[in-house]
């Protein structure tokens, strides 16, 4: 070989040893920043961790995590008028869910959302959520059963498994009716949408430290429902991708692409994976800290 392109060769690897250096520095400083349980506020995870019973902790991080769409206050004020109206009506949001397993009772727990409206969902939207949720906890005893049904441990990432999950829930919603606004609610990556909302979810699903509760890990307080070996991996996760995440992924090189879609998603959690391929998604939430934080203390003032 010519030795001119042998020392390019070895040049340019030297480069990018020092350029992965220095961006794990960058991420890792980020992470120390902002990864610490005091910036659980400017989150939406912050009201799961107002309850204590798991059923109660998945449901509430469930609409918690698909109502992130908006700014800062007005998803903050959708939640918590959200869970005010099924715990006024039940002793607490998993009795409101089970309610719904009942016909003489459904209807009624129904009024509960009556003029509900978060930008482009309604009460009605909500109430079908939480249907659907109580006739998954039914079947399988919870929602993290019932993904587990499709996630098998080989599995790179959870893909498959939110596809099919989304798949059993628009057939169980209208039976091949259109769902309306309601299908803003089930996203699926096998349409290309970078479902930034259930990716989210599922972090906080799947992860385990001070800031995510991972109620599906294996030491999860729901990894009792789960069959043995299908809990939710870490490494399989893939990172909530939105404008803050986007934009800062793009600025540190994590991906090339332009466009926020799944495919984009994959290619950051698999960039993410150099610095740490069994917890990629670890640096979520310090990724998307400056963005929101911003946003957050400009729309509190």
């Amino acid at each position: 070989m010519n030795k001119k392109i042998l020392k390019h060769k070895r040049t340019s690897s030297a480069l990018k040893f020092q350029d992965s250096l220095r961006l794990k520095r960058v991420l890792d400083d980020l992470r120390g920043q902002y990864h610490r349980e005091e910036f659980l506020s400017s989150d939406p995870l912050e009201f799961v961790y107002r309850f204590s019973d798991p059923w109660d902790q998945e449901a509430v991080a469930l609409v918690a995590a698909l109502l992130a769409y908006g700014n800062v206050r007005q998803i903050r004020k959708s939640v918590q008028d959200l869970i005010s109206r099924m715990v006024k009506h039940s002793s607490s949001p998993s009795c409101y869910v089970r309610e719904l397993g009942a016909k003489n009772r459904a209807q009624a727990a129904s009024r509960a959302f009556d003029g509900f409206v978060h930008r482009f969902n309604n009460g009605a939207d909500l109430f079908q959520l939480l249907q659907l949720l109580e006739q998954s906890w039914s079947k399988y005893r919870s929602l993290g059963a019932h993904f587990s049904v499709h996630l098998t441990p080989q599995d790179k990432n959870i893909s498959t498994a939110l596809a099919l999950l989304i798949q059993d829930w628009r057939a169980w919603a209208k039976k091949g009716e259109s769902l309306g606004s309601f299908s803003y609610l089930l996203t699926s990556p096998a349409e290309g949408s970078c479902c930034k909302r259930w990716c989210m979810f599922l972090r906080w699903m799947g992860r385990k430290d001070d800031i995510d509760p991972g109620l599906w890990s294996e030491s999860g307080i729901l990894a009792h429902t789960i069959p043995k070996g299908r809990w939710l991996k870490t490494e399989q996760l893939i990172i909530p991708l939105d404008t803050h995440t986007g934009r800062m992924s793009q600025k540190l090189g994590l991906t090339s692409r332009k466009s926020l879609g799944w495919k984009a998603a994959v290619e950051v959690t698999e960039s993410l994976k150099r610095f740490d391929p069994h917890d990629p998604t670890r640096y979520d939430f310090s990724l998307s800290r400056p963005g929101i934080l911003d946003t957050f203390f400009r729309s509190s003032r």
